[in-house]
């Protein structure tokens, strides 16, 4: 059941999350990279206080050294993640942001042999061959590289890096306090770090969005931050980071069937083939944990 249960949180979070990437192409429509990202942290911390009463609760009292842990998550999680995807999202071409994305996995399982001494097995490394190799697929029927300048795909590459170092950074405080107290913690620092970037612009954009514009905000905030956040966290407290690094290559899977399905995205062989791949790096990294 533990199993199970495990199982059924990395499909629900990889969903979320893949379809996330649809919503912040359709929220920079309307929103500038700043203004989406304090817009949804706003709206994020607004939910984490009205359920913090009655779903959050530590498991032991906070200690002010683990402030600087805590502090590498706000700024890796909520900032430069966010700030570098979002304005990346803009000057990048949704395939190869989704290419360059895939190196936060790979960022996750090198960290947490370096940092939190895990074993990594042969067969876990196969895995993250051929899900590379997997997003490389997925990626390729659409990737343009006649960017004018290289700071969009460089952007893309901090968000991933980002992601992997704000994964094993929160392990140690998921473990201690608990993953739903990390999560609304990390989102309240986050969002007061972000807050002297606020400015009338916000207000204005944000009284001019569309219906489409605030569906896709209070999904990247309510189900893509808030919820999925309390999932990711929670399976960080309970497995080996190496594998939920490898499993979290089902999110470009998802996300190019979310492009074809809602975007209109064409269906090519090579995606096809990819997504195959990546099913097939998850399917190796979860049987072979024992």
């Amino acid at each position: 059941m533990v199993n199970v249960r495990g199982y059924v949180l990395i499909v629900t979070l990889s969903t979320i999350w893949g379809l996330a990437f649809v919503a912040i192409r359709r929220a920079d429509f309307e929103l500038s990279s700043i203004n989406l990202t304090l817009l949804r942290w706003l709206i994020v911390s607004a939910g984490f206080l009205v359920i913090y009463p009655f779903v959050i609760k530590a498991k032991s009292k906070f200690e002010w050294k683990d402030f600087p842990r805590l502090l590498v998550v706000a700024l890796t999680s909520v900032v430069i993640y966010h700030l570098a995807l979002n304005t990346a999202e803009k000057q990048v071409d949704a395939s190869l942001a989704g290419l360059l994305i895939s190196i936060g996995p790979l960022t996750t399982v090198l960290l947490s042999a370096v940092v939190l001494r895990e074993r990594i097995r042969a067969r876990l490394w196969g895995a993250v061959v051929l899900a590379i190799a997997g997003s490389v697929l997925i990626s390729s029927p659409g990737i343009s590289l006649n960017s004018t300048s290289l700071a969009g795909p460089l952007l893309v590459v901090v968000a991933a890096v980002a992601g992997g170092v704000f994964t094993v950074a929160s392990k140690p405080l998921t473990t201690k306090y608990g993953p739903f107290a990390v999560a609304a913690w990390a989102a309240f620092l986050g969002t007061a770090i972000l807050s002297p970037l606020m400015t009338q612009g916000l207000l204005q954009q944000a009284e001019s969005l569309s219906a489409e514009g605030w569906a896709s905000v209070l999904y990247l905030a309510i189900l893509s931050t808030v919820l999925a956040n309390m999932i990711f966290y929670t399976l960080v407290s309970r497995q080996q980071l190496s594998r939920l690094g490898v499993q979290l290559y089902l999110v470009p899977a998802v996300s190019a069937v979310g492009g074809v399905l809602i975007l209109g995205e064409s269906l090519a062989l090579a995606t096809i083939a990819g997504g195959a791949l990546l099913l097939l790096a998850v399917g190796i990294a979860t049987s072979g944990h024992r």
